[in-house]
């Protein structure tokens, strides 16, 4: 077959359609574990911008076509490759627009489900987070991994991640570490728990709703109680040690704790950019109080500030394109990275502001 008759015969990937009184859009790129690119983006948006005036539509269902991976994050790799091919908008569209539409889903006045059975990383959490519902499986797996490949928890991160429980949103933005539908539920990043093997049933009640009034009940009745926090055991510990005033007295406090999971997270740390940590340290202080809204921008500054610079395109170097797994970070510890440089990438890009609706 040609490449031409195969890139008409392809799925999209992403599939919206009506079912029932739903607006379902199903993610359907499962070699990228349905990773976000500008064009999935834009599908989503314009899906969802239709479908916000239609009589015919109640709610609105996102979820993804494999069970492997609701959305594990922003197709960064494209943004590598637009940068070595020149394509200078394309850091600026993916970046704009992604934001735009976390926002848009926070706004939305129809309601928002996300059924989040696997893999939810990143932007997979900027697409599902922000809406009202959000459902998971004993196959969820979350996180902000963005440290680890020389970037920065976005797509609204410092708005959620300071909602969690004492530092465990901190925690979350620094480490990088996974967890569980059980932390998800513990942390307020999900709102219902249900059995992958009872998913599907859940959705044919879902797309079986006559009444948005039935909504809730119908999501009520599916759920069941959530399996432990693993994280929630270990609260007093986070809370104590990702306390610290600055990154490198928290590495302090690691050292010092004596504890199993001290030593795993600081074993974990050193993998991480050092610049990084410090970024997504500063953002969350410096939004603790703030709106979506107010964050959204600021993370668009960072987003621009980064992808020109080196950690970025060392981390999607050595994770994604060569895989040798060793970045060579600039600096290479926390103690070197100067205050006047971390000011740098909060300062206001001007005419290329992000702005936001009402």
């Amino acid at each position: 077959m040609s490449a031409a008759v195969q890139a008409e015969t392809q799925e999209p990937e992403v599939l919206s359609r009506i079912e029932g009184r739903a607006g379902v859009i199903t993610l359907n790129r499962p070699r990228a574990l349905n990773s976000l690119n500008l064009e999935m983006i834009r599908e989503m948006m314009r899906a969802l911008k239709e479908w916000e005036s239609d009589p015919q539509v109640d709610f609105v269902l996102v979820e993804s076509g494999s069970d492997r991976a609701f959305c594990a994050g922003g197709d960064i790799r494209s943004v590598y490759l637009a940068r070595l091919e020149g394509k200078r908008d394309y850091k600026d569209a993916i970046f704009r627009e992604e934001y735009q539409l976390n926002y848009y889903i926070s706004r939305y006045p129809k309601p928002y489900v996300s059924l989040i059975n696997g893999i939810c990383m990143g932007g997979g959490m900027g697409i599902s987070i922000h809406g009202r519902y959000r459902v998971v499986t004993d196959k969820t797996v979350m996180a902000m991994p963005e440290t680890g490949i020389g970037f920065f928890p976005d797509v609204g991160g410092s708005y959620f991640l300071n909602r969690c429980p004492g530092q465990m949103g901190m925690f979350m933005a620094i480490t990088g570490e996974k967890i569980t539908a059980g932390d998800a539920m513990y942390a307020g990043l999900a709102t219902h728990y249900v059995p992958s093997s009872k998913i599907d049933a859940l959705r044919s009640a879902l797309i079986a709703i006559q009444d948005t009034a039935e909504l809730e009940n119908v999501l009520n009745r599916h759920k069941e109680a959530a399996p432990p926090s693993d994280l929630s055991a270990v609260q007093p510990l986070i809370d104590d040690i990702f306390d610290g005033k600055t990154v490198d007295e928290i590495l302090e406090k690691l050292y010092a704790a004596k504890h199993p999971k001290a030593y795993d997270w600081l074993r974990s740390l050193a993998k991480k950019s050092p610049m990084s940590m410090t970024i997504a340290f500063t953002l969350l202080k410096k939004t603790k109080e703030m709106s979506l809204k107010k964050c959204l921008p600021i993370e668009y500054r960072l987003s621009q500030r980064f992808v020109e610079h080196y950690d970025f395109f060392e981390g999607i170097r050595a994770l994604l394109v060569d895989k040798d797994n060793e970045p060579k970070w600039q600096p290479q510890h926390v103690s070197q990275v100067k205050t006047a440089e971390v000011r740098e990438y909060f300062k206001n890009l001007g005419t290329r502001e992000l702005i936001l609706g009402s």
